[in-house]
């Protein structure tokens, strides 16, 4: 069972709760055995033996899998010249191995699962103790036998899972019903609005950032070319979604036949089991079904027949398929129609899901689809404060295309150490403890100083108030701290350097323009008494908006650049008017600006040189990819090995760094989008 992650804890008391009476201990947590896989012994190992770590740590590097065996070392030793030579230098080291390989390293305690044994023992009163070794560790009652084995035991093993997507749909849910009085549960939407048009058009439409199982790049370009309508096509694209289905045609066979391209087959018998998958087996509940009707299985059997297909049992396998033979005789199927529906059971039979998983999958995605979809600045609020460091430039530009939304700079007055939400306007501000540096004590000092004694009025009024100890100036040596004084303050200079850059404080200063962030940082020295640096501020650059935006999205995360602006005052622009013109990554997206010539100015967040064969000529050769940022828009950049040679030396140390060049939109089928592609032509400018 999956529950909230922040509620797991009150799952485990509960069923202490529930079981452990009359001062009885009944309820303990699985144990678990790290065992010695290849790279741990060798490091282990050659520890002991005082083998340089580098040495072992370089040689271990090479492993890709660490399940490999003894045999599977020396098989490596033959191919690869460098593993040859260590296994000559240090022979002792893997005769010591042999026999320690995937022996038991260390205990540790299971994450999910809980244990409880049964009240009684040969109708004599019993505890957990009486059933099996259990050790205590911090406090936990722990068994010395791993899951598996307790399993074997016939002890009931509960496997309760913390899940955060549970924890994230609460919180948003408790958002809606306090904001908008909606008085909504995950149970009432499940039971009662699974229909919600909104929600699937946002699903069809590629809008899945922070969406249960739907997030991915290649499950959104499924959605998209399926463009699901119901419940039964997001539990059906839960199914789907495979690597043996994705291999096997049957995610393409289902789209063409939702979109009316084909028209569904269904065998003799199968319509009632497969009219909600378009004549595919999708589900092993569908093969118990079909094995029953068709076939004249039981459930039983039918439930039989999918574990021995999956464990491909092949002896008993052949049984069950002459009783199926028999059984479609009996109930009047056609012979070829039979052998047919069998051969496509036991070629599915090993990778089918399970439906009532699935289902549960889908049902989650849904209720995070129809948040998303209806209460946007909620379910935003949530997905931010979750989200990591990478995630937040995606999430924030989905936001912008498919939402009402927005997310605006910290404000020193309003933000909070979370993400804080104006719902009447739907802003979202910046979450304090998204900038660099600032920890949660230093967050929490400063916003209990604004709780305390009320909004801040300028720079000098931040600082006078926040380090009001660090800069108390004594009459006397001897003069008496109060209580809060003796605290010391977790906020430092470069805290509030960070906080200025932010933009925290435009708004008390009213800054009409982000160059204006110099005269704050000014006081702030001035105040404080440290040093600007000419390498953190160049001279140079004082007057350019670019460069305090992009210190702004340095420390913090966000941050509006013009770009445009950029373009229109760069030596770039003049050699590139009239062969191409400017747009924005937004504005390359629709498919329809494939083949177009544009102008093109961005951040440069990802450079990446890759190899490959040429297959003409056999030589190998070096082109490079580039993910480029605008605000909260992304695009991806291929630069073909002509073009790289020609523009290696720009773009060597590119990386957060300005780009101004000219390009080509072409498709990508890797994306499922446009992408950028240098020309023999193009014209690149790097700020």
């Amino acid at each position: 069972m999956d529950f909230q992650s922040d509620r797991r804890g009150e799952i485990k008391e509960y069923i202490e709760t529930r079981y452990n009476y009359n001062g009885k201990q009944r309820v303990f947590s699985a144990g678990t055995l790290t065992t010695l896989k290849v790279k741990a012994v060798l490091k282990d190992v050659g520890r002991t033996k005082r083998i340089p770590p580098q040495l072992v740590n370089y040689l271990t590097a090479i492993f890709d899998d660490d399940k490999c065996d003894f045999t599977g070392i020396f098989k490596l030793a033959a191919e690869n010249r460098k593993v040859a030579k260590f296994v000559e230098d240090y022979p002792d080291l893997f005769e010591d191995i042999r026999t320690l390989m995937f022996q038991p390293r260390s205990a540790s305690i299971h994450a999910s699962a809980l244990l409880v044994t049964p009240d009684e023992k040969d109708g004599e009163s019993a505890e957990c103790f009486d059933f099996i070794p259990i050790k205590k560790v911090d406090g936990i009652l722990v068994s010395e036998n791993d899951g598996y084995e307790l399993d074997e035991l016939g002890l009931l093993k509960n496997d309760c899972l913390a899940t955060k997507e549970l924890s994230k749909l609460q919180s948003t849910m408790n958002i809606c019903n306090r904001e908008y009085g909606t008085n909504l549960s995950l149970e009432l939407i499940a039971t009662s609005d699974l229909d919600n048009a909104k929600a699937y058009e946002l699903l069809a439409q590629g809008f899945t950032q922070n969406v249960f199982q739907f997030a991915s790049r290649g499950m959104t370009k499924f959605l998209v070319s399926m463009k699901p309508t119901c419940i039964n096509d997001l539990i059906a694209a839960n199914a789907l979604y495979r690597p043996a289905t994705l291999e096997n045609g049957s995610t393409e066979a289902y789209i063409d036949c939702k979109s009316g391209l084909v028209a569904p087959t269904y065998l003799w018998g199968t319509y009632n089991a497969l009219k909600d998958t378009y004549g595919l087996i999708t589900y092993q509940e569908q093969v118990v079904l079909i094995s029953r009707e068709v076939g004249d299985f039981s459930l039983g059997d039918g439930v039989k027949l999918v574990k021995l297909i999956s464990k491909k049992k092949t002896d008993k396998i052949q049984e069950m398929k002459s009783k199926f033979m028999e059984g479609a005789k009996k109930n009047g199927c056609p012979n070829e129609d039979a052998i047919a529906l069998w051969n496509q059971i036991e070629a599915c039979g090993s990778y089918l899901f399970n439906k009532s998983h699935a289902t549960a999958y889908a049902v989650t995605s849904y209720v995070g689809a129809f948040l998303k979809a209806n209460y946007p600045t909620a379910f935003y609020t949530v997905a931010l404060q979750w989200a990591d460091d990478d995630e937040l430039v995606t999430l924030m530009g989905e936001m912008e295309a498919c939402s009402n939304a927005k997310v605006v700079p910290p404000d020193i007055n309003v933000s909070e150490e979370k993400f804080y939400t104006d719902y009447a306007s739907n802003s979202i501000f910046w979450s304090l403890s998204r900038i660099k540096q600032l920890g949660t004590k230093a967050v929490s000092w400063i916003v209990g100083e604004r709780n305390k004694n009320g909004d801040f009025t300028s720079i000098e009024n931040f600082i006078d108030r926040v380090f009001k100890y660090k800069l108390k100036k004594y009459e006397y040596w001897d003069d008496p701290d109060n209580e809060d004084e003796v605290e010391r303050c977790p906020v430092n200079a470069r805290h509030v350097s960070n906080l200025i850059l932010a933009g925290c404080f435009d708004k008390i200063e009213k800054a009409e323009s982000v160059v204006e962030r110099y005269a704050i940082l000014e006081k702030a020295a001035n105040r404080l008494g440290f040093e600007i640096k000419e390498k953190d501020i160049p001279i140079e650059m004082r007057n350019k908006h670019y460069f305090w935006s992009q210190q702004q999205v340095k420390v913090s995360g966000i941050g509006a650049i013009d770009y445009k602006r950029i373009y229109d005052n760069s030596e770039a622009k003049t050699a590139i008017r009239g062969k191409a013109s400017y747009s924005t990554l937004q504005g390359i997206a629709p498919l329809e600006e494939e083949g177009k010539k544009v102008a093109i100015c961005a951040t440069i967040v990802e450079i990446e040189e890759k190899k490959f064969k040429n297959k003409k000529t056999g030589d190998t050769e070096t082109f490079c990819k580039m993910v480029l940022q605008q605000n909260n828009d992304t695009c991806e950049c291929v630069i073909w090995p002509g073009e790289y040679a020609d523009n290696r030396g720009k773009l060597l140390n590119a990386k957060d760094k300005l780009i101004i060049f000219s390009a080509i939109v072409k498709y990508s089928d890797y994306s499922g989008k446009n992408s950028l592609q240098f020309t023999k032509n193009s014209i690149v400018e790097v700020l």
